[in-house]
């Protein structure tokens, strides 16, 4: 918010008054794997990939029009590329409609799918930059680009609620390090299934289990059902393989064991928006604040969602896309960032 006035002055493009819908344009990588990005078209708009996190698809980021980012940013001037990783939401069945066998990894998120995005995007624009918006997993497969490829092609980056750093692990951290290699042998865990008995629980579910991904109090009842009964798709794998590894000592690394994450990422200098939340009790401000400590040479810069901080309230881990109070808390403070950065 702060120069808002600044940045309206001087921009050089502008966004409709109103979203198109959304192009649905297919990207296949170099190792053989279907990606899926929606496009919300502005010619000659900056371009910007926006990433869900694990076990969701893009309509984390446009679960209505009210709630998406996507169309926030659209509306403020950017040519929009909202993505589903492989084996997620439009992208969770082949173009031949077969499933995709589970063993894929955020390593090849990473490494296949972003950079394969990245070229579709610059070779459709004719642009040598884009930015890249990630929740969760999504600044994870960020950060598996960036120690692959680097930053050249990169013009900025937001990372919301996105971990590196799990060491000195908290209860359900802990709990989930155990629980890993029970469905290390599943193909799908089939995560769909339990987010629709959220929307009929009532909030009533034992320890509060589905209180621990949102803010309850942020979310209109019908909202938060709609948002449990569409961004949700299942879990590979691969995936929970990688994950796994986290219990040897915290640290996110390569599925090989060759990259430690947190520690590749040195080299980085383009802009960086790190977004937490002070109710998020999946990736609290501290383990998003490790990945900012990640990037020591990078303009970056840092902020926590909450009531203390003059927001409409306290974010947990899937407020920022589709909370009430998103396009006023989350949405502008990311805009305005990219705009600081065209």
């Amino acid at each position: 918010m702060i120069g808002a006035l600044l940045l309206l002055l001087g921009m050089s493009w502008a966004g409709p008054p109103v979203a198109a819908p959304a192009e649905v344009v297919p990207v296949v990588s170099a190792d053989g794997g279907f990606a899926v990005l929606h496009h919300l078209e502005n010619i000659g708009g900056p371009a910007v990939i926006l990433i869900h996190g694990i076990s969701s698809n893009h309509r984390f980021w446009d679960l209505e029009p009210d709630r998406s980012l996507a169309r926030a940013l659209h509306q403020a001037g950017f040519d929009v590329w909202n993505m589903d990783l492989r084996g997620h939401g439009d992208a969770l069945r082949l173009p031949d409609g077969k499933r995709p066998k589970a063993d894929w990894s955020v390593d090849d998120y990473g490494e296949h799918d972003l950079p394969a995005a990245i070229g579709l995007v610059r070779a459709k624009t004719g642009l040598k930059k884009v930015s890249v918006v990630g929740h969760s997993m999504g600044g994870m497969v960020l950060a598996v680009y960036l120690a692959t490829f680097g930053d050249e092609q990169l013009k900025s980056a937001v990372v919301v609620a996105s971990p590196l750093d799990f060491r000195d692990p908290d209860w359900m951290l802990s709990a989930v390090f155990h629980a890993s290699p029970l469905v290390k042998g599943l193909g799908f865990v089939p995560t769909p299934a339990a987010a629709k008995m959220f929307t009929v629980a009532k909030r009533e579910l034992p320890l509060q289990l589905d209180a621990l991904l949102h803010n309850p109090e942020n979310f209109e009842r019908t909202a938060e059902g709609r948002m449990f009964r569409t961004v949700v798709s299942p879990m590979s794998r691969g995936e929970i393989a990688q994950f796994s590894t986290l219990a040897e000592d915290g640290e996110f690394r390569s599925v090989d064991g060759s990259v430690r994450y947190r520690e590749a990422l040195g080299g980085v200098r383009m802009p960086m928006f790190f977004v937490a939340g002070r109710a998020d009790r999946v990736v609290s401000p501290e383990r998003v604040r490790a990945y900012y400590n990640a990037v020591p040479n990078a303009d970056r810069s840092w902020v926590v969602i909450s009531k203390a901080n003059g927001f409409t309230g306290d974010y947990g881990h899937l407020d920022y896309g589709c909370a009430d109070g998103a396009k006023d808390d989350v949405f502008p403070q990311i805009i305005n960032f990219l705009k600081e950065h065209p």
